[in-house]
């Protein structure tokens, strides 16, 4: 959302004080719709992300917007569109700080169009600083997801909700009889963070989710962990490197179809800081191996570019 039209609320009662950041990369995915006979794409990418604090009878209220583009080779490209509010509070002993964020989105894409979907969703946070050197993060969540397009069941990323080729138009595919649907997802997650150091601070995280979904196939759960260390070894310069593995159960599923997941994942990041903009490259990896072969697939991101804050 345009901070110039934040501005105009007559709900206002301070300057504006709202932050806007952005990046610029390109890269090549090695296998962007996550399918088990990959297909490589180059790709540029724009995100962006804009918060405005505002007054609200003493509220601690912040408005904001987010959303990316991604171009790939040919007419390949996705996006997603955001906008949410929050509503922060500490406890009465000062003890930890509580937000409440609603939520609503729009993504499109052209390469897996199943995916294609609108979002809402409520979530719970809950900050609290443990100790000098440790804080801890707890998460609750509800999302919807209101597909745009009839698919066939588990028509989509592995990632994004159970892969078959979309369904057309129509309605049907391969002679199956594809339907619309609207998933529910709810999910708790938790991360510790430790400081070793000034300069050297690592993240242990866990999260599981609980997808229901009106075609039975494609309800799951997913419990997942990972670990994350984040280290300065020179001034303006950071590294980040992060693991995490995940499991998928689509329970659901009759017993002949069992299906499930198990995903390795591995990212680094190196960045440079120059005033306040900063380059940074990264390069992600994953594997996911599924009990049904077909489902299994390998996946290489590598970009670099540009990012910026004001």
């Amino acid at each position: 959302m345009p901070l110039a039209l934040l501005a105009a609320g007559p709900i206002l009662a301070a300057p504006l004080s709202g932050e806007l950041e952005g990046d610029v990369s390109a890269g090549y995915d090695s296998n962007p719709a996550q399918s088990h006979e990959a297909t490589g794409l180059a790709f540029a990418r724009y995100v962006f992300a804009a918060v405005q604090p505002i007054g609200l009878g003493g509220a601690d209220v912040s408005l904001g917007a987010s959303g990316f583009y991604t171009d790939y080779e040919a007419a390949n490209d996705n996006y997603r569109f955001a906008l949410n509010a929050d509503w922060s509070g500490t406890w009465p002993d000062d003890s930890g700080v509580m937000t409440l964020s609603a939520a609503v989105a729009a993504y499109r894409d052209a390469l897996v169009p199943a995916d294609a979907r609108n979002e809402a969703a409520l979530t719970l946070r809950y900050e609290r600083i443990l100790t000098a050197r440790d804080s801890l993060n707890l998460t609750a969540e509800i999302r919807q997801l209101a597909y745009i397009y009839p698919s066939l069941p588990w028509a989509g990323r592995p990632g994004s909700g159970p892969s078959l080729p979309a369904a057309s138009q129509s309605g049907r595919a391969r002679g199956g009889l594809a339907v619309r649907r609207t998933d529910l997802l709810s999910g708790l997650g938790i991360d510790v963070t430790h400081a070793w150091s000034p300069t050297l601070t690592s993240v242990l995280s866990a999260a599981i989710t609980r997808c229901n979904s009106p075609v039975p196939v494609d309800a799951y759960v997913r419990s997942g962990a990972g670990f994350q260390i984040r280290a300065e070894p020179a001034v303006d310069w950071s590294l980040e490197l992060g693991l995490g593995w995940s499991r998928t159960a689509y329970d659901r599923a009759p017993q002949q179809q069992e299906r499930v997941d198990n995903e390795l994942a591995a990212g680094l990041t190196l960045r440079r800081t120059i005033d306040q903009a900063a380059l940074f490259c990264s390069l992600d990896w994953i594997n996911s191996q599924s009990t049904i072969a077909t489902r299994a697939f390998r996946q290489q991101v590598t970009q670099c570019g540009l990012s910026w804050s004001f």
